[in-house]
Order: structure tokens, then C-alpha cells, then sequence
């Protein structure tokens, strides 16, 4: 798309779609305007009439700062966003599908750059043999040479690439690593870039099969996790904190996507420089060039902001993002502003998870994530096919609270099944709760409202959910109270919260920090990687692990419970995959 100059920008009220993208709409599923993209060109001057035709269905309201997008139908608001943003996101994640991997001419610029050897054979030709007596080829293109060779074959310790893999999984230090192989640090760190790539091809391999998988319906989860960095120098002792989001399939286990609020291709100080060559900061928010990325104005203003802007005030509170003054950027990688990162995630999984049926997310109680979703995954919202919910519960119980929780919930479903004697338990209990929470007895309009905007506790919980409690944003009234009470009682963030407990449990760099009293709310962490790149590594290696060679006590791996695998994969299948 070409270039916007300032002077087009004034005539623009809202940004132009990009690619193909466009979230600029009501997100109210139930509003007729849901899904309508809002008109970027300013309407003529004058106050159109009551009845007539050329009245716009949106309004813009707020500040030059934060512009708001207000639906005049439902009343319903949402920030303004940079569709260029979004696409840009979301295609940072696709790259790892969308690249074929395998020998392949190197040079970026050339057309044979995405045609591998195995696939593409008359674009190259051979072309002696290297110092290790591997062949050569050359490509027809572009005449690059390049050798077929073993991503391990010039590793003089590659017997020790497995022992790594393994001890970095079962939260073995860098420092502890390097002495029990014997390996000098810089040699840990080159097998841990190694394992990385490795484990960034084999499960690209196996989740391009994805979009093609006839996947049936599919529960969701997804929730956020922190991550602490430790300060790269005593002169400026701020830690560098960042997010990743995740989603888990409910049914399988299997971890889709986990995505870190980083972008390893550029760096802060050079996104600085592109935003000041291109005069962004002149631009409205969502015009710029750079919206998706923070610069050092944006954590200049987000200091200065008082403490209670960052409370969220409404459902899309995406921005301003909370910032402390003991916390910095990165100096390795950019940091993505988090509701772009949420876009860009949920645009990947519907990417994935194309021929899914029904679909059905779980959401924490992290705002703007359900706006995300909706805006995502509208097409399925617009044939009802999708539900959005939010679940919230105490996760600071002890375990004596939690287990007098499920004491009360079996109580209460014993009680389900002496009222209702002749029908199956469950039915029983979800009829039970419908009479307990008066859900029953609302109309169809009264329950879609009270579910979205109020929510209601559920009962019936696990050990893991006490205090359950649900917001249902897809609720039309028009499906029957026990559909309702069956799409409740399935959500649930088990799955993703058990992914991100086994990261904190399995990756010793990644583990909570402790505070110290006498650091204030500075956080240091013996253990703790000091570049943030290392944080996507581990998570990338753990995601392989943890969906690929992890068994349950099924004895089943999470790629085999989906489909992706037909046993459990060993890590030299990772290691050592071509």
C-alpha cells in the first residue's frame, strides 16, 4: 500500500485497510453492526438528516491520542487500531509456517529463496563437494552455492546436544549445564541457538498440517504470562519485563501458540530511529508506520501517566500500558504494544485453525483479550459458531480453601441428583444451577445481558478454579437455558495455566523472581537470562517439548491427542530433523 502523507491523513478519519485487514468495527456481536468496517473518509460537512441514508453508523470521539470508535446503534466503544499494525503482527507469527525449510538457495532476494531443494529440483544443480565430502549446489536463479549438509555435521560436541536439551527442560541452570557436560558457557549457548532452530523447523513441519485438519470443534483457553529480565549493567538497574500470551486446546492439551511481547528483528534504539526519520510521532496513533512497537516516547509518556490510568475503565482498555519507573526496554529486540500482540494472535490461530467447527474460547480475565477475539474471529462470530467467554477465580487460595471448595461442589451436585432423580447427573446438576442462579427463569435478551455484562459464579469447580466465575459474551437468547449452562460449565483455563505453571517448574531462567526488602520492588534473579532473546528460545524449545516428547498419564503425547504425532517423539528426532 502506498504511503499516506499528512495531507491525506487530515481527510482520513480512520486508517485504510491493509491487506486485506480491517478492525475497525462495532465488537458487539449482538449489534446489526457488528463486523461493518466504519467508513475511513470524513463525511461531508453538515448535520445529515434523522432518516437519512448518508448518516454514518460510527462515530470518532476522544483526544488525537486515543481515538475511540463509537457505534451508534449499541453504543458500544473501542480504540481506534492500525490495521497495518495488526497485519504486521500477525505476519511476524506466520513466518515460522510460511517459510519452507530444508536446503534452499540463501540469498533472500532471489525467487529460489522459498523453493527447497527436495521440492524444487530444476532450479538447481549440483556442484562438487564441500571439505566435509557433502554435496554442493548451485542455484539457477541466482548462481548462490550452498552446501547440503547436517545442521550438527561441524559440531565437534553434537553427542551433547541431547544432554543439553534435556537438562535445560528439567530446570537445570546455564551455569550448572555447561558443568555437568563440560562444555564452556559460549558452547551451552550455541547448542540452546542450535536446539532452537531445530525445534523451530520440526514443529513448523508438523503444524503446517494444521489449516488442512479436519479438527471437529474446538475449546480453547488463553492467558498471559510475565517474564522478568535481568538488568544487562549495574549503571541502570531496571529489570525488563515483558508478557507472553498462550492458548491451549481444552481437549487435547496441545499448546497452538506462545507468543512473547518481542520482536527479535529490530532493536528499541532502531525502532527510535525509523520513527524519527518517518516524523511518526507527528501522526495520529493509528497512522503511524510504527504503531505496533514501542519507542522511548511511548515509555516517556506511560512514566508521566498517574497511577490510576492504568486501571482499566472499560471492556477494550488496551492503552496506555502499565509502566514503573524500575522497569526499561530492551536493548535486544522491540517491544510489541500487548493489543497488537493479542490481535496478532488470535488472526494466527484462526489462520490454524481454519476448518475447526464451533469454537469456543476461554479467556482470562486480561482486558481487551475478548475484543481481540471478536475482532479475529468474526466470520465465525457472524454464523454462530463462536463463543467468548472471560473466567476469573481466586488464585490466591490456600490448598485447605481449594479443597473445602470441591467439598461444597460435590455437596451441591449431590444435592442436583436428589432433586432431579431421573435424569442423568449431569443434566441434573446443570438444571440445579439454571433454579440456584435464576438464569432459568430470565427471557432470552435478560440472560445475553446479565451473562455479559454481570457474569454469574459457577458452582461446579475443580480443584485447580475455586471461585469460578463467567462472563459470556456470545449469548444471543437464543439457545436454551441448558446449552447455555453446558457452554458455562466447559470453561475453563486448566490447560494453559498447566502449560505456564510446567514453565515455571522446567526453566530455571524463567522462574518467578524473588523480591527483596531491601530492593524495593527491584527484582534480581540469581538464575535469570540477562539477554531477552533467550526468553522466546526457551519457550519455543519448552512448546516442542512440552507438546511433542512430554507424556501424560495416558501415556500420550498432546501432538498425538490432536493428531499431529502417532507416538511419542524422541528429542534426536528433534535434534537432528532435516
Amino acid at each position: 500500500m502506498p504511503e499516506i502523507s499528512s495531507g491525506d491523513q487530515e481527510q482520513l478519519r480512520l486508517p485504510l485497510p491493509f491487506q486485506g485487514v480491517n478492525v475497525n468495527f462495532c465488537k458487539n456481536p449482538h449489534c446489526p453492526n457488528f463486523g461493518v468496517e466504519a467508513e475511513t473518509e470524513r463525511r461531508r460537512r453538515g448535520r445529515p438528516r434523522a432518516d437519512s441514508n448518508d448518516r454514518s453508523s460510527y462515530k470518532v470521539s476522544g483526544t488525537s491520542d486515543e481515538a475511540i470508535l463509537v457505534c451508534r446503534t449499541c453504543g458500544i466503544t473501542s480504540v481506534v487500531k492500525s490495521n497495518k499494525a495488526v497485519w504486521e503482527e500477525f505476519d511476524r507469527h506466520l513466518q515460522a509456517l510460511a517459510v519452507p525449510h530444508g536446503h534452499r538457495c540463501r540469498n533472500q532476494t532471489c525467487s529460489n529463496h522459498t523453493k527447497p531443494l527436495d521440492s524444487h529440483p530444476g532450479e538447481y544443480y549440483r556442484h562438487g563437494m564441500n571439505a566435509s565430502g557433502e554435496p554442493r549446489f548451485r542455484c539457477r536463479a541466482c548462481r548462490t552455492t550452498f552446501s547440503a549438509s547436517k545442521g550438527h555435521t561441524r559440531q565437534r560436541t553434537s553427542h551433547e546436544n541431547k544432554t543439553v536439551f534435556q537438562l535445560l527442560v528439567a530446570k537445570v541452570a546455564i551455569a550448572k549445564i555447561a558443568q555437568v557436560t563440560g562444555l564452556n558457557i559460549k558452547t551451552v549457548y550455541d547448542k540452546i541457538d542450535f536446539i532452537y532452530g531445530q525445534c523451530v523447523k520440526f514443529v513448523a513441519d508438523r503444524e503446517r498440517r494444521l489449516p488442512t485438519m479436519d479438527l471437529g470443534d474446538m475449546r480453547l483457553c488463553t492467558d498471559m504470562q510475565d517474564y522478568m529480565v535481568n538488568w544487562p549493567t549495574k549503571a541502570l538497574r531496571k529489570t525488563i519485563q515483558f508478557r507472553a500470551i498462550a492458548t491451549s486446546c481444552l481437549n487435547t492439551g496441545y499448546v497452538l501458540a506462545c507468543h512473547p511481547q518481542l520482536d527479535l528483528r529490530f532493536t528499541t534504539v532502531e525502532v527510535q530511529k525509523l520513527v524519527d526519520e518517518c516524523d511518526d510521532l507527528l501522526k495520529r496513533p493509528a497512522f503511524r508506520e510504527y504503531a505496533r512497537l514501542w519507542n522511548f516516547e511511548d515509555y516517556a509518556s506511560a512514566l508521566s501517566l498517574p497511577s490510576n490510568v492504568f486501571r482499566p475503565v472499560r471492556e477494550d482498555q488496551e492503552s496506555p500500558e502499565h509502566m514503573t519507573d524500575d522497569r526499561q526496554l530492551p536493548e535486544q529486540g522491540a517491544m510489541v504494544h500487548i493489543d497488537y500482540l493479542a490481535i496478532g494472535h488470535f488472526r494466527y490461530l484462526r489462520h490454524l485453525l481454519g476448518r475447526a467447527e464451533r469454537v469456543t474460547f476461554s479467556l482470562d480475565a486480561d482486558p481487551g483479550l475478548p475484543t481481540a477475539v471478536l475482532a479475529s474471529w468474526v466470520d465465525k462470530a457472524m454464523v454462530k459458531k463462536l463463543d467468548v467467554a472471560v473466567m476469573s477465580f481466586d488464585k490466591n487460595c490456600t490448598i485447605d480453601e481449594k479443597n473445602d471448595s470441591v467439598v461444597k461442589s460435590n455437596k451441591l451436585k449431590a444435592q442436583a441428583e436428589e432433586a432431579y432423580p431421573f435424569i442423568h447427573p449431569f443434566l441434573a446438576w446443570l438444571t440445579y444451577f439454571l433454579l440456584m442462579s435464576g438464569l432459568g427463569q430470565m427471557s432470552g435478551p435478560q440472560r445475553s445481558e446479565h451473562l455479559r455484562t454481570v457474569g454469574v459464579d459457577y458452582p461446579y469447580i475443580n480443584k485447580s478454579e475455586p471461585g469460578k466465575r463467567v462472563r459470556l459474551y456470545t449469548d444471543d437468547g437464543m439457545r436454551t437455558g441448558l446449552m447455555i449452562a453446558r457452554v458455562l460449565h466447559d470453561v475453563s483455563l486448566h490447560q494453559v495455566d498447566r502449560f505456564f505453571m510446567q514453565i515455571r517448574r522446567s526453566i530455571a531462567g524463567l522462574e518467578r523472581a524473588p523480591s527483596y526488602p531491601r530492593r524495593a520492588s527491584r527484582k534480581w534473579y540469581l538464575y535469570g537470562f540477562y539477554s531477552p532473546d533467550m526468553v522466546e528460545k526457551c519457550l519455543v524449545i519448552f512448546r516442542t517439548y512440552f507438546n511433542f516428547i512430554a507424556k501424560g498419564k495416558d501415556g500420550k503425547t498432546p501432538a498425538m491427542r490432536i493428531g499431529l504425532a502417532k507416538g511419542p517423539v524422541r528429542f534426536e528426532d528433534v535434534l537432528y530433523f532435516e
